[in-house]
């Protein structure tokens, strides 16, 4: 046992020490990462403050250099000189120019990285610059000599519209000596073709010495480019190689296409002054984190050994004999576990098989007719289906007409696995919701919902164009599929799907008989609309007396009927169908029927259609009523009791028979029932009366203060007062009090 122990306590205590490791790692590694982000965000700020400051010292003389162009642009000189003829050539002597050529001098030299500029009249073929004035010809061939490509740029240049562009480094001979310059042409005129250009040649030298004066960043490398060319590029004298990884700062000129790059080292990974502290700290915490785990194990060793040998007594009857291995009793608990989850798993799929065979059913219940009670929203969001009485839904059937007894069961898995992924295919690709479920009088039947009436009206005969060849072209085999209309309502369900099932039945007689009795495969389209599942839930409302459900029923059935336009013939023989069932149900009640069949008979007999449909539901509704008296001394004390509750609590605006229902434990519809049966009137009607007669009092009283009026009554809002005003008195509050005049 010993050896036991030791093995299990080790095992404890490596966990624990684990447990607790992970954490110090953890947050040790974030706190080294957090350092190292500090120091790389505080190199980053820093060298982002350095290129900033030499960005704006750099945009700054490029701001200079514009403004001398605008000033220049300004100066009467210069616009006399673009004029086309010799009129003010005069004005222009030997004292004259001298003064002009010192202007420029002084501009110049103002401008601390240009070295000299001239300015071009390029119609004139004149240049003036700061040593006197030349010929185009003798500047650019005596003066200031430049490669053949650089000088005809140039002069290119000046012959068009600049604004302000800077050129690229070019190699210019002046008076005899060599220099690095940046031209930059400015227009001095805002036109097309300009007269006049203010050429200004930055002096790389001039440009290196301004830099370190005042913005350059020692410890790096700067590179001014334009248009991916480098334009100037200045590199600190570093005496060793820079430790860390090279990082670029792109900052874009504000007074030109120029691109600043500052390249800087980030050493925040390197030098080891910076790990020291924190691998001291995590040797100090995995010291401590040693000790806790220690104690932990021997805290925790105690009862869990106390619980191991439980389970091992528990379970010797699953213990294979052997010799006791170090962990035996852990083993034995992973498979008390796996029992346990095994069994656990059978259960749920138990119960997932349930909840599907329940969703099946009620599915099942809507194709045949479901006509909805008070706990509907509950059954649906219990079984994941989002119906509502306001969605358009349409019903699919498929029936695979040439299954032979000799199919596999692999062929109908096939099948079946086909229809399923086919279905969610087409439908995904429409973005319909639908269900797909067995049924028995066809293989599979499909629900299609919509929160808004179908625009396409073709959609579901293309998508069931599309099923059909799919499944020929993966199963080999091609179904018939028949749909309904679009239905409003639940109950539009089963209309879908009496439609389709008639067209269904009706293609596979005329598949069987078409070779034999061509003339008896026509359906006539007269046919009533009766199904026997309705009549079925019609027998069973009357029986209980759910004057509600019964009359919706026969409602339901009349207004598909008259959609149907039938033949006078059909629609009577449909209503003599339903005063058959009625007359049936009152023979089973015990209740005499001859009066109401003598009764039906005379309104047969006139021919009269519409009388026939409402002494049918007359029939209906005397028969639920019946039903109803069979009880009357419960019925009395209950409708007592929600009519004294009505009387007392008609002011407040929560007052419905959805909340009596509530309070007493009942269906809306029998409390509706009971209500009728001890008030004499329905209950909206009886707390409308209730409420206008106290409106009218309060009318009188306080006048046309309707908020008061409105909230005393039970109404929310003033516009649902108004609006049950109207509608129970047949005048406006306001006319009213002016047909009362204050008095009643």
């Amino acid at each position: 046992m010993k050896r036991l122990s030791g093995g299990i306590f080790q095992k404890t205590f490596l966990s624990y020490f684990f447990l607790v490791m992970i954490p110090i790692i953890v947050f040790t590694a974030i706190g080294i990462y957090r350092n190292i982000k500090v120091e790389q965000i505080r190199l980053y700020e820093s060298h982002m403050a350095d290129a900033r400051r030499t960005s704006d010292i750099m945009d700054r003389q490029l701001i200079e250099l514009q403004n001398a162009g605008s000033m220049l642009s300004q100066e009467s000189w210069v616009r006399k000189r673009m004029e086309r003829s010799d009129v003010f050539d005069r004005e222009f002597d030997v004292l004259s120019m001298m003064k002009i050529n010192k202007d420029m001098k002084n501009l110049f030299s103002s401008l601390e990285i240009v070295s000299f500029g001239v300015i071009v009249y390029p119609e004139k073929g004149l240049v003036l610059s700061q040593w006197g004035s030349y010929s185009e010809r003798d500047f650019f061939s005596e003066v200031a000599l430049f490669d053949e490509k650089a000088r005809s740029k140039m002069l290119d240049g000046i012959r068009s519209y600049r604004y302000f562009d800077v050129g690229e480094p070019i190699s210019i001979h002046l008076w005899g000596n060599t220099k690095k310059v940046i031209p930059v042409q400015q227009s001095l005129e805002v036109t097309g073709k300009p007269r006049a250009t203010l050429i200004l040649f930055i002096d790389n030298a001039y440009l290196a010495d301004y830099l370190n004066n005042y913005g350059i960043i020692p410890s790096g490398e700067l590179i001014v480019s334009a248009n991916d060319a480098i334009v100037y590029e200045h590199s600190a004298g570093l005496l060793a190689i820079p430790e860390g990884s090279p990082s670029e700062l792109k900052l874009q000129s504000q007074a030109s296409n120029w691109m600043y790059t500052l390249t800087y080292y980030d050493d925040s990974l390197t030098g080891l002054k910076r790990w020291i502290g924190s691998l001291l700290a995590l040797v100090l915490s995995l010291l401590a984190g040693a000790v806790v785990a220690y104690g932990l194990a021997k805290i925790s060793y105690r009862p869990l050994a106390a619980l191991l040998h439980k389970l091992t007594e528990l379970g010797r009857d699953d213990v294979t004999p052997g010799p006791v291995r170090v962990g035996s009793e852990y083993n034995q608990i992973e498979r008390k576990f796996e029992r346990l989850m095994s069994e656990n798993q059978s259960l749920h799929q138990a119960m997932s098989d349930y909840e599907s065979a329940a969703r099946s059913n009620l599915l099942l219940r809507l194709l045949k007719g479901y006509f909805t009670d008070d706990r509907q929203s509950a059954i649906f969001r219990k079984f994941s289906i989002g119906y509502t009485e306001e969605m358009y839904y349409c019903t699919m059937l498929l029936r695979f007409h040439n299954f032979g007894d000799d199919t596999d069961i692999a062929s109908l898995r096939r099948i079946e696995m086909g229809v399923i992924i086919i279905a969610e295919q087409m439908f995904q690709r429409h973005s319909l919701d639908y269900h797909l479920f067995e049924i028995t009088d066809a293989d599979k039947a499909i629900i299609v919902s919509l929160a808004q009436p179908p625009v396409d009206l073709g959609l579901m005969d293309r998508i069931m164009s599309d099923i059909s060849e799919e499944m020929e072209l993966i199963c080999g085999i091609r179904p018939d599929i028949r749909h309904g209309a679009f239905e409003k309502g639940l109950i539009g369900i089963s209309k879908s799907y009496y439609t389709a099932n008639e067209s269904l039945q009706m293609a596979l007689f005329k598949r069987q008989h078409v070779q034999d009795r061509q003339e008896e495969t026509v359906i006539s389209d007269d046919r009533y609309y009766y199904p026997t599942d309705w009549e079925v839930q019609l027998i069973s409302n009357l029986k209980i007396g759910n004057l509600d459900t019964a009359i919706r029923i026969v409602s339901e059935i009349k207004e598909e009927n008259e959609r149907r336009s039938l033949p006078s013939a059909s629609g009577f023989r449909l209503v003599t169908l339903l005063m058959e069932t009625m007359l049936r149900v009152l023979s089973e009640m015990n209740i005499s029927s001859s009066i109401y069949a003598k009764q039906f008979e005379s309104r047969a007999e006139s021919a009269d259609l519409g009388a026939m449909w409402g002494y049918v539901f007359e029939v209906c509704t005397v028969i639920c009523e019946r039903i109803q008296y069979s009880n009357p001394s419960s019925a009395m004390e209950v409708g007592n009791k929600l009519l004294d509750y009505v009387n007392r609590n008609y002011s407040q605006s929560d007052v419905s028979l959805k909340s009596l229902a509530a309070m007493i434990d009942m269906s809306v519809s029998s409390v509706s029932k009971t209500f009728k049966e001890v008030a004499g009137v329905n209950f909206y009607d009886y707390l409308s009366r209730l409420r206008m007669e106290k409106a009218k009092e309060l009318l009188r009283e306080v006048g046309t203060d309707f908020d008061t009026i409105a909230s005393k009554v039970g109404y929310e809002n003033v516009y649902s007062f108004k609006r049950a005003f109207t509608r129970y008195v047949g005048i406006k509050p306001a006319e009213y009090i002016q047909s009362n005049d204050g008095t009643g």
